[in-house]
């Protein structure tokens, strides 16, 4: 009996799991970058997101051209020790996308309202017809 092709499969499956975990992990980094206004490694962990999610399109290349995901294939050779855990990943990388999401399009709104305060407070006087106004400025403390 042959075992070569079981034993590549779940090696597989366990690959999978790893960067499944790895993208969660930075989608966490990422919303924790954010929150500490840490544009470095928000930056940083873009990019490896970005890495890890071609990695994972390329499983599911693998696995059947889209037709079929890869945890349903995975699953047809795999213990259920490891689909399991391929499911619960996957379940926590939804909940962390949709948080995620939700941060990234509060914290677009709160920088589009600062960078209209920050245009609207200029600060300055400017000439208008040759007499000296100051402009009316409005501001807020956060």
């Amino acid at each position: 009996m042959n075992f070569e092709p079981v034993q590549k499969r779940e090696e597989l499956a366990a690959t999978y799991l790893e960067q499944l975990q790895a993208l969660a992990s930075e989608i966490t980094v990422a919303t924790n970058a954010i929150a500490a206004n840490a544009l470095t490694t928000l930056q940083e962990s873009v990019a490896r997101q970005e890495m890890l999610c071609a990695s994972l399109a390329m499983f599911v290349k693998l696995f059947g051209e889209g037709s079929r995901s890869p945890e349903v294939v995975l699953a047809t050779n795999s213990d259920n020790s490891i689909e399991g855990k391929i499911r619960a990943a996957r379940r926590t990388l939804v909940e962390l996308n949709l948080k995620y999401a939700a941060l990234l399009r509060h914290s677009g709104k709160s920088l589009a309202l600062l960078i209209s305060l920050c245009n609207s407070h200029t600060g300055r006087f400017q000439e208008a017809r040759g007499l000296r106004l100051k402009q009316q400025t409005w501001s807020c403390e956060m």
